[in-house]
């Protein structure tokens, strides 16, 4: 599937909240349920990504939502700074002749009952299959909100395109002059 690896497993996706609440507290498990919720994360905004469908993208965040590449970091925090950062991101793949994505988690675990650190990679992806990037690592942190997960921060380590650092976080970063 376009943007995550996964399957559905099964289980209804809007259910996600209370499959987690429901395992139980061997270690083990949670990290399992913390992998889980990161999984789902990454479907949806993928799937947002992906279907040009930017409201999908924006119920996965909470604002504001802090972002860091290479360049520096910055906080977003309205709905229209989300929308702008997407489109960017989907002009940046039109221009390089990106059409999909994978992100495979490569570690997700609770820091608290409320809190979920994790790991994925992305690979970029041409019509064809082949990849000519090499997958770059995001570290991302969730947080319950109620009865959902929300991403509130993540952290690109894209080494080899500045475009695409540029694309993540268009307009004035964190500490950035404005002379």
């Amino acid at each position: 599937m376009g943007g995550s690896d996964r399957s559905t497993g099964g289980y209804d996706r809007a259910g996600i909240s209370g499959f987690v609440v429901i395992l139980g507290l061997n270690c083990m498990t949670q990290d399992i349920a913390a992998e889980s919720v990161a999984e789902e994360i990454l479907y949806l905004t993928g799937k947002a990504i992906l279907e040009n469908d930017d409201s999908i993208f924006i119920s996965c965040v909470a604002l504001p939502l802090l972002m860091e590449t290479i360049n520096g970091q910055r906080v977003f925090v309205s709905d229209q700074e989300i929308r702008q950062s997407l489109a960017g991101v989907r002009q940046y793949m039109k221009d390089n002749g990106f059409v999909d994505f994978v992100r495979t988690v490569v570690s997700s675990e609770f820091l608290d009952e409320g809190t979920i650190g994790s790991t994925h990679v992305c690979q970029m992806l041409h019509r064809d299959g082949t990849a000519e990037r090499a997958p770059f690592p995001v570290y991302s942190i969730f947080r319950r909100y109620g009865g959902s997960w929300k991403m509130t921060s993540c952290i690109y380590a894209i080494l080899d395109s500045p475009e695409h650092n540029n694309a993540l976080l268009p307009g004035r970063l964190l500490g950035e002059k404005t002379t």
